[in-house]
């Protein structure tokens, strides 16, 4: 639908009708005068699911939640001033993940700009290099030359949100008065409604369809392939396989060829919990969950020392691995299908440009049979894994917190959408989180690996979710995002957050600051001693206080009515720092006690 009412009416309806027939389908609003053109566009559409959003920090993670599952641009829309600079963390966090969104930001005129008017500020480039396209649109006009300026300044904006990889594309947008569709020009343009046919205007706008992250979405070119094989890949030496976090995202048939190649090699995966592939376990590939304790005792560090490596997705969280890695002379080769740097260890890695379906397709063709010698590495691996579980399961007995964690797998629902917050979540589910096939799929912010907009974002994930959707936060992440809770009238779906609360930064208390007992409470851990019970009636939101793992396994099926549910666990920072490191010391300093 295109309105022409007046040019500002007219400049919005063409935008949004452009990326509406591009595939747009998902917009964030945030209230605002400057940006009342385009909210008025899309609200009146009818063709795009509109979530107001009184918080721009909000609202740009739950966009960028939104744009996490799908893998499609969600149009993030504000209104002039500091606004705009509200969605700044959620730009930096899509672009490092490679996340698509669209972002809108209503505007002055430029002759009111630098003459002190109300709500102005340089929202040139605002966002700094974090955008892959940005631009500022030229001001509304009544005529088709601009019509058509602004079709194809769509359809490139759209185009960018996908190329050259998944992120962020800016658009400023300038409005004079009037803002609001008012009927006093109506007359100066219809001539131009006259003359407008919206066939001929929009022929040619069409999409391909394709599956990202599991789901159809639309996609405005088709991209080519690397070639492969490379020369410099021999697969005869004993290897491994590292997975971790994939850059752009996972899709069910990326995981499988994973595990394709893995089998096909008979290579070893030490996956990062962080990547859903451990929720993927065919019972036919050596999966090691355990890596973290099991290269902490150096007799087995020096044992399964591999001669390649092939690095699959971001390098895995654990410290422990990377100094293992840094330890190691061998050659390891990265996919870089996104065309990033991917080791942070600086190593002498060689980067193949080729896809994880290109190097499944190759080792299946050239019909690779793992020998003697890798099996009995790959072997080595599980063996060590099953006696690491032994150590470890009989330590979660007295562990309350990291056993919770360790047992969710087992309680969720098949195909669950698990967000985990950074800091100690993160690391509770690498350490813990077994391997599994229920196929549940993994999302985190590790782009830029911050606490902000933890909540949004999660409700972002589980906005028309088909599937249940929790999120597993600890209490300051939730309470740095508090703000999230007002868009639960907003979000169509169910959300269960699982609150590990041990008041206070918990990470902390895991890393040598913890011993400066002067400056560490106040400091760093900043305990807020907040009664989330009273903070979940505060917002109408459902709470509930976990004691033990029955309580646990007993929340599903849910069968809350209310959109957010609250499960809390409480535990003691203190008590599980000195245990976790006294089941690290176990593998660091007991040779004795491993075979």
């Amino acid at each position: 639908m295109v309105d022409f009412t007046n040019p500002n009416t007219l400049a919005a309806s063409v935008l949004v009708e452009t990326w509406f027939r591009l595939g747009l389908r998902q917009t964030v609003i945030c209230p605002g005068s400057r940006s009342s053109p385009l909210t008025v566009a899309l609200a009146r559409h009818g063709g795009v699911d509109c979530v107001v959003s009184l918080d721009e920090r909000s609202a740009s993670f739950f966009a960028l939640g939104h744009g996490r599952r799908t893998g499609q641009p969600v149009a993030l829309v504000c209104t002039s001033g500091t606004a705009a600079a509200n969605f700044l963390p959620a730009i930096i966090e899509a672009h490092y993940s490679q996340v698509p969104l669209l972002v809108l930001t209503g505007d002055r005129p430029p002759r009111l700009r630098h003459c002190r008017a109300g709500q102005t500020i340089d929202q040139t480039k605002l966002y700094g290099h974090y955008p892959q396209w940005q631009t500022e649109l030229a001001l509304p006009e009544p005529n088709m030359d601009y019509c058509h300026y602004l079709r194809q300044t769509a359809l490139h904006s759209w185009q960018k949100c996908f190329w050259p990889g998944l992120g962020v594309v800016h658009l400023n947008c300038p409005f004079d008065e009037p803002l609001v569709p008012l009927e006093h020009a109506r007359e100066s343009l219809q001539h131009l409604a006259e003359e407008f046919s919206k066939e001929h205007f929009y022929r040619g706008l069409t999409t391909f369809t394709t599956m990202n992250r599991g789901e159809a979405i639309s996609l405005p070119v088709n991209f080519s392939i690397f070639s492969f094989p490379s020369p410099q890949l021999d697969f005869s030496p004993l290897g491994l396989i590292l997975v971790g976090v994939m850059p752009g995202g996972e899709t069910p048939s990326l995981l499988t060829d994973i595990l394709a190649i893995a089998r096909g090699l008979g290579y070893p995966v030490l996956c990062d919990a962080l990547c859903s592939l451990r929720n993927y376990d065919d019972g036919q590939t050596a999966l090691i969950t355990n890596y973290d304790f099991l290269i902490r005792c150096p007799r087995w560090a020096e044992q399964l020392v591999p001669e390649q490596i092939i690095q699959i997705g971001e390098l895995p969280t654990s410290k422990a691995l990377r100094h293992w890695l840094g330890t190691i002379d061998c050659p390891r080769y990265i996919l870089n299908f996104h065309g990033e740097n991917l080791d942070p260890l600086q190593g002498q890695t060689i980067y193949l440009s080729a896809s994880v379906a290109q190097v499944a397709e190759h080792i299946h063709n050239q019909g690779f049979i793992p020998d003697a010698e890798q099996k009995n590495y790959a072997h080595s691996w599980l063996e060590k894994q099953r006696q690491s579980q032994t150590i470890i399961i009989s330590a979660l007995a007295d562990a309350h917190t990291p056993l919770m964690v360790a047992q969710l797998a087992h309680c969720l629902p098949p195909q669950t959408n698990l967000f985990v917050a950074n800091s100690l979540p993160v690391r509770w589910l690498e350490f813990f989180w077994p391997a599994n096939g229920d196929r549940h799929r993994i999302f985190v912010n590790r782009g830029a690996n911050g606490i902000d907009g933890t909540l949004s974002t999660a409700m972002g994930i589980a906005h028309r979710s088909r599937g249940e959707t929790v999120l597993l936060t600890g209490d300051l992440s939730l309470l740095h995002d508090s703000n999230g809770f007002l868009n639960q009238s907003q979000m169509r779906g169910n959300l269960t957050i699982i609150l590990l609360n041990n008041n206070g930064g918990g990470i902390f208390q895991t890393l040598p600051i913890a011993q400066c007992e002067d400056v560490f409470e106040t400091y760093f851990a900043t305990p807020q001693g907040v009664d989330f019970g009273q903070l979940c009636r505060t917002y109408g939101v459902e709470h509930k206080i976990i004691t033990n793992l029955w309580d646990l396994k007993e929340q599903w099926p849910n069968n809350n009515s209310s959109p957010i549910r609250v499960l809390e666990i409480i535990g003691d920072r203190h008590q599980e720092a000195q245990w976790l490191k006294s089941l690290q010391a176990q593998f660091c300093c007991a040779d004795s006690l491993i075979q």
